[in-house]
Protein backbone atom coordinates (compact mmCIF):
# COMPACT_ATOMS: atom_id res chain seq x y z
CA UNK A 1 0.00 0.00 0.00
CA UNK A 2 1.31 3.44 -0.81
CA UNK A 3 2.47 6.02 2.09
CA UNK A 4 0.10 9.14 1.56
CA UNK A 5 2.18 12.04 2.13
CA UNK A 6 1.33 15.79 3.12
CA UNK A 7 2.61 19.59 2.68
CA UNK A 8 1.58 22.47 5.13
CA UNK A 9 0.78 26.50 4.08
CA UNK A 10 0.13 28.38 7.52
CA UNK A 11 1.97 31.40 8.47
CA UNK A 12 2.18 30.63 12.15
CA UNK A 13 5.60 28.43 13.32
CA UNK A 14 4.12 26.86 15.99
CA UNK A 15 0.93 26.08 14.22
CA UNK A 16 3.31 24.64 11.33
CA UNK A 17 5.38 22.47 12.78
CA UNK A 18 2.53 20.74 15.32
CA UNK A 19 0.42 20.00 12.03
CA UNK A 20 3.21 18.50 10.36
CA UNK A 21 4.16 16.16 13.44
CA UNK A 22 0.21 15.30 14.70
CA UNK A 23 -0.67 14.40 10.73
CA UNK A 24 2.19 12.55 10.52
CA UNK A 25 1.53 10.58 14.00
CA UNK A 26 -2.06 9.92 13.47
CA UNK A 27 -2.69 9.18 9.80
CA UNK A 28 0.86 7.45 8.84
CA UNK A 29 1.16 10.12 5.89
CA UNK A 30 4.68 11.31 5.09
CA UNK A 31 5.25 15.13 5.46
CA UNK A 32 6.99 16.35 1.65
CA UNK A 33 7.50 20.07 3.01
CA UNK A 34 5.79 23.27 4.63
CA UNK A 35 5.88 26.82 3.64
CA UNK A 36 5.10 29.94 5.65
CA UNK A 37 3.51 32.17 2.13
CA UNK A 38 2.20 31.92 -1.07
CA UNK A 39 5.59 32.63 -2.68
CA UNK A 40 7.06 30.21 -0.33
CA UNK A 41 4.28 27.51 -1.08
CA UNK A 42 4.28 28.00 -5.52
CA UNK A 43 8.21 27.59 -4.86
CA UNK A 44 8.56 24.75 -3.36
CA UNK A 45 5.45 22.96 -4.85
CA UNK A 46 7.54 23.92 -8.37
CA UNK A 47 10.37 22.61 -7.31
CA UNK A 48 8.93 19.01 -6.23
CA UNK A 49 6.81 18.18 -9.38
CA UNK A 50 10.11 19.70 -11.55
CA UNK A 51 12.47 16.96 -13.40
CA UNK A 52 14.99 18.24 -11.02
CA UNK A 53 13.54 16.53 -8.47
CA UNK A 54 11.44 13.55 -7.35
CA UNK A 55 8.87 14.14 -9.03
CA UNK A 56 6.68 13.90 -6.19
CA UNK A 57 3.97 15.80 -5.22
CA UNK A 58 1.96 15.56 -1.72
CA UNK A 59 -1.27 13.97 -2.00
CA UNK A 60 -2.78 16.46 0.35
CA UNK A 61 -2.20 20.31 1.20
CA UNK A 62 -3.43 21.51 4.58
CA UNK A 63 -3.98 25.16 3.67
CA UNK A 64 -4.66 28.38 5.66
CA UNK A 65 -6.71 30.93 3.78
CA UNK A 66 -4.81 34.09 5.59
CA UNK A 67 -0.95 33.53 5.27
CA UNK A 68 -0.13 37.74 6.80
CA UNK A 69 -0.85 40.29 4.24
CA UNK A 70 -1.58 37.25 1.22
CA UNK A 71 -4.82 35.96 0.61
CA UNK A 72 -4.91 31.88 0.54
CA UNK A 73 -7.79 32.20 -2.10
CA UNK A 74 -5.91 33.23 -4.45
CA UNK A 75 -3.06 30.54 -3.65
CA UNK A 76 -5.79 27.56 -3.73
CA UNK A 77 -6.91 28.97 -6.89
CA UNK A 78 -3.25 28.49 -8.82
CA UNK A 79 -2.80 25.17 -6.84
CA UNK A 80 -5.89 24.37 -7.99
CA UNK A 81 -4.93 25.13 -11.74
CA UNK A 82 -1.47 24.15 -11.78
CA UNK A 83 -2.23 20.86 -9.89
CA UNK A 84 -5.33 19.25 -10.35
CA UNK A 85 -4.30 15.93 -8.86
CA UNK A 86 -3.85 17.37 -5.07
CA UNK A 87 -6.37 17.51 -2.82
CA UNK A 88 -6.43 20.29 -0.82
CA UNK A 89 -8.01 20.65 3.28
CA UNK A 90 -8.51 24.08 4.29
CA UNK A 91 -7.79 24.50 7.74
CA UNK A 92 -8.69 28.20 9.14
CA UNK A 93 -9.60 30.25 11.97
CA UNK A 94 -11.95 32.16 9.82
CA UNK A 95 -15.14 30.31 8.88
CA UNK A 96 -18.05 32.74 7.93
CA UNK A 97 -20.44 30.72 5.34
CA UNK A 98 -18.93 32.83 1.97
CA UNK A 99 -15.35 32.25 3.04
CA UNK A 100 -16.09 28.36 2.63
CA UNK A 101 -18.45 28.52 -0.27
CA UNK A 102 -15.84 30.06 -2.32
CA UNK A 103 -13.05 27.87 -1.52
CA UNK A 104 -15.00 24.93 -2.33
CA UNK A 105 -16.20 26.62 -5.47
CA UNK A 106 -12.44 27.34 -6.06
CA UNK A 107 -11.65 23.55 -5.62
CA UNK A 108 -10.98 23.06 -2.26
CA UNK A 109 -11.94 19.52 -0.75
CA UNK A 110 -12.82 20.11 2.43
CA UNK A 111 -13.13 22.80 5.13
CA UNK A 112 -12.41 22.96 8.52
CA UNK A 113 -11.91 25.58 11.40
CA UNK A 114 -9.04 25.72 13.60
CA UNK A 115 -10.86 25.56 16.34
CA UNK A 116 -12.36 21.90 15.46
CA UNK A 117 -11.07 18.96 17.54
CA UNK A 118 -7.84 17.38 16.78
CA UNK A 119 -10.39 14.50 15.95
CA UNK A 120 -12.17 16.57 13.61
CA UNK A 121 -8.64 17.24 11.66
CA UNK A 122 -7.06 13.59 11.33
CA UNK A 123 -10.97 12.60 10.09
CA UNK A 124 -10.91 15.27 7.54
CA UNK A 125 -7.51 14.62 6.46
CA UNK A 126 -8.47 10.72 5.83
CA UNK A 127 -11.50 11.71 4.39
CA UNK A 128 -10.04 13.06 1.53
CA UNK A 129 -7.30 10.93 0.80
CA UNK A 130 -10.00 8.53 0.55
CA UNK A 131 -11.33 10.34 -1.87
CA UNK A 132 -14.31 12.17 -0.42
CA UNK A 133 -15.02 15.77 0.82
CA UNK A 134 -15.44 16.85 4.40
CA UNK A 135 -16.67 20.25 5.58
CA UNK A 136 -17.08 20.67 9.69
CA UNK A 137 -20.42 19.68 10.39
CA UNK A 138 -21.52 22.94 12.45
CA UNK A 139 -20.24 24.57 9.44
CA UNK A 140 -23.11 23.06 7.13
CA UNK A 141 -26.26 25.45 8.29
CA UNK A 142 -24.22 27.95 7.72
CA UNK A 143 -23.49 27.78 4.34
CA UNK A 144 -27.05 27.25 2.81
CA UNK A 145 -28.24 30.25 4.84
CA UNK A 146 -25.65 32.26 3.15
CA UNK A 147 -26.42 30.40 -0.46
CA UNK A 148 -29.95 32.23 0.70
CA UNK A 149 -28.65 34.89 0.11
CA UNK A 150 -26.28 35.20 -2.74
CA UNK A 151 -28.77 33.31 -5.02
CA UNK A 152 -31.26 36.37 -4.45
CA UNK A 153 -28.45 38.59 -6.02
CA UNK A 154 -28.10 38.98 -9.55
CA UNK A 155 -24.86 37.63 -11.78
CA UNK A 156 -23.28 40.73 -12.04
CA UNK A 157 -23.90 41.83 -7.49
CA UNK A 158 -22.95 37.81 -6.83
CA UNK A 159 -19.14 38.51 -8.47
CA UNK A 160 -18.64 41.79 -6.83
CA UNK A 161 -19.87 40.02 -3.52
CA UNK A 162 -17.13 37.21 -4.24
CA UNK A 163 -14.43 40.03 -5.23
CA UNK A 164 -15.49 41.64 -1.83
CA UNK A 165 -14.81 38.73 0.10
CA UNK A 166 -12.10 37.87 -1.68
CA UNK A 167 -10.32 41.56 0.07
CA UNK A 168 -10.63 43.49 -3.63
CA UNK A 169 -11.09 47.05 -3.53
CA UNK A 170 -13.64 49.01 -5.34
CA UNK A 171 -10.69 50.01 -7.89
CA UNK A 172 -9.82 46.90 -8.01
CA UNK A 173 -13.70 45.15 -8.63
CA UNK A 174 -13.77 48.29 -11.34
CA UNK A 175 -10.78 47.03 -13.20
CA UNK A 176 -11.56 43.37 -12.88
CA UNK A 177 -15.01 43.62 -14.28
CA UNK A 178 -14.54 46.39 -16.48
CA UNK A 179 -16.82 48.87 -14.94
CA UNK A 180 -16.72 52.47 -13.70
CA UNK A 181 -16.15 52.79 -9.88
CA UNK A 182 -19.70 54.79 -10.25
CA UNK A 183 -21.40 51.45 -11.52
CA UNK A 184 -19.62 49.72 -8.71
CA UNK A 185 -20.87 52.33 -6.49
CA UNK A 186 -24.51 51.44 -7.71
CA UNK A 187 -24.11 48.11 -7.55
CA UNK A 188 -22.89 47.81 -3.74
CA UNK A 189 -25.61 49.91 -2.59
CA UNK A 190 -27.86 47.37 -4.00
CA UNK A 191 -26.02 44.48 -2.38
CA UNK A 192 -26.07 46.54 0.89
CA UNK A 193 -30.11 46.87 0.67
CA UNK A 194 -30.72 42.47 -0.13
CA UNK A 195 -27.43 41.80 2.42
CA UNK A 196 -28.95 44.09 5.26
CA UNK A 197 -25.38 45.61 5.73
CA UNK A 198 -24.16 48.86 5.89
CA UNK A 199 -21.64 48.65 4.00
CA UNK A 200 -18.19 46.56 2.78
CA UNK A 201 -16.41 46.15 6.23
CA UNK A 202 -19.70 44.78 7.32
CA UNK A 203 -20.58 42.40 4.22
CA UNK A 204 -16.79 41.14 5.03
CA UNK A 205 -17.50 40.76 8.82
CA UNK A 206 -20.71 38.73 8.02
CA UNK A 207 -19.96 36.62 5.36
CA UNK A 208 -16.05 36.06 5.67
CA UNK A 209 -13.78 36.89 8.65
Amino acid sequence: MQVKTFFIIEDHTITNIGLQKFIQEKTGAVCLGYAFSKSEAEEKLNLLSSSNSTNELPDIIILDLYLGNENGLDLLKVIREKYPEIKILVYSMYAKPGIISIALEEGANGFVEKSASETILISAVKSILAGETFVQQKLISSIFTYKTVFDGLTKQEQKILKLILNQKTKSQISAELNIVPRTVDNYLSRIFDKTGCRGIKEIFEKFAK
